[in-house]
């Protein structure tokens, strides 16, 4: 699945990946914003809102009629974290008029509910407001139930203090409250003309009739920021950090923060993923087959990989008994790859899992966006069939040198009364 895109205006690009895969089409709107503690939140806040109603269809039951009578279309929405920045994104999915009666008009209904939601909002009705607000509070709040969650983005907030990384995309619960309707409309209209947009349509259509309905839209809107903001790769370390924290849990969460040093553009990026997967990214990795299946230290054991930021995090569940022996046992595997410690067979499951994985984003639109818009943002143009066919070239003595460049920056651990 190839991409092509055109610039529509100053700070507006469509992006068009054509595929006949589906017999649904996407149209996803991405809003870039600098990651900032003032306005985590309110961008959170806001992505919820949006899709509430419209001019069009003011009361979100008239919204839900209407999408329904497009054959079932849906609408979502929300904010993620690309590096240092917060993308707010609200994405439309419909059927492929191929497949419904000609005589209604899919695509041109949804780009005026795309102009009249996205574009063209004269305010923000109070009761949706508060409902999104104390929806957004039990997000956060579940987030903070989840322990397991909660120690990887603890662990990620030590260790990026002082980066606009360490904020929490969903933004802080102490300031949902202090938000109210016309706040939120003033930010909105901030968002709309001071943010570069990306545009995605995924699927199979007439892209030039597309382009052309989406120009008329955004005639009259002028963007006065075209630059993606900027994301730092920390590569001095300086001393470890080490955080205990308590609360009332019975099972212990330890995760530990590395900083890789490489990121997407990096020509080592390939070998990073490989690197991950052989430590601990699935159940042949170095960390499952040690420290959860032959030592049982843990009830899980994993690293991922933020590849815009060059971090990695490991995530593991103990017995608060063997805090010591886990941690000691997952830096003899850390140091193992550094080591050359890899073998054929460890090889050959990474390289294979790693590209399972990456074939795997093309049975969804969504996903696929999500791949290419982290690719415009680091100024990656790399499809899915050259970073797969990158993949299988790795070497072993690749993995090493990347391991070699790893280095440990946060332990924090959760453990009970």
């Amino acid at each position: 699945m190839s991409i092509q895109s055109v610039e529509i205006k100053n700070g507006v690009k469509l992006h068009y990946l054509h595929t006949k895969k589906f017999k649904t089409n996407s149209l996803g709107v991405y809003f870039h914003r600098p990651m900032q503690k003032s306005e985590a939140t309110i961008n959170a806040l806001l992505s919820n809102v949006i899709k509430r109603g419209c001019p069009l269809f003011p009361r979100t039951k008239e919204l839900a009629r209407q999408l329904e009578a497009l054959y079932g279309s849906k609408v979502v929405s929300g904010v993620r974290k690309k590096g240092d920045s917060q993308v707010i994104y609200i994405n439309f999915e419909f059927v492929n008029e191929n497949y419904v009666l000609k005589s209604q008009p899919v695509m041109e209904n949804i780009l005026d509910l795309v102009k009249s939601m996205v574009f063209a909002q004269e305010g923000f009705l109070k009761e949706y407001v508060s409902q999104e607000k104390e929806n957004l509070k039990q997000l956060i709040m579940a987030q903070m139930n989840d322990k397991r969650a909660y120690a990887a983005q603890r662990c990620v907030e030590i260790m990026c203090k002082q980066e606009p990384y360490g904020i929490c995309e969903l933004g802080f619960i102490d300031d949902v409250d202090g938000i109210n309707e016309g706040d939120l409309f003033e930010h909105y209209k901030n968002v709309v003309l001071k943010s570069p947009v990306d545009i995605f349509i995924t699927g199979d259509v007439d892209i030039f009739w597309v382009e052309q309905k989406i120009k008329e839209m955004l005639e009259y809107i002028e963007v006065k920021s075209v630059k993606y903001p900027e994301t730092v790769i920390i590569k001095d370390i300086g001393e470890i950090k080490n955080v205990t924290e308590t609360q009332n849990i019975a099972q212990g969460k330890l995760s530990l923060g590395f900083r890789t040093k490489t990121a997407s553009w990096d020509e080592k990026y390939p070998a990073l993923l490989i690197y991950n997967a052989v430590f601990g990214g699935g159940p042949f990795s170095k960390l499952f087959n040690n420290v959860r299946e032959k030592l049982s230290l843990a009830y899980y054991a994993s690293s991922r990989l933020d590849m815009f930021k060059g971090v990695m995090i490991v995530n593991s569940g103990i017995e608060v008994a063997n805090f010591q022996k886990a941690y000691d046992e997952i830096m003899t595997q850390f140091k193992a790859m550094a080591n050359g410690d890899i073998t054929d067979e460890e090889m050959s499951a990474a390289v294979l899992s790693t590209v399972n994985n990456i074939r795997s984003m093309t049975d969804s639109a969504m996903v696929m966006e999500d791949y290419w818009l982290g690719r415009l943002i680091t100024g990656t143009a790399l499809d899915i069939d050259e970073l797969i066919s990158m993949l299988k070239r790795v070497t072993k003595q690749q993995v090493i040198e990347v391991a070699q460049n790893v280095d440990l920056d946060t332990v924090y651990f959760l453990k009970g009364v």
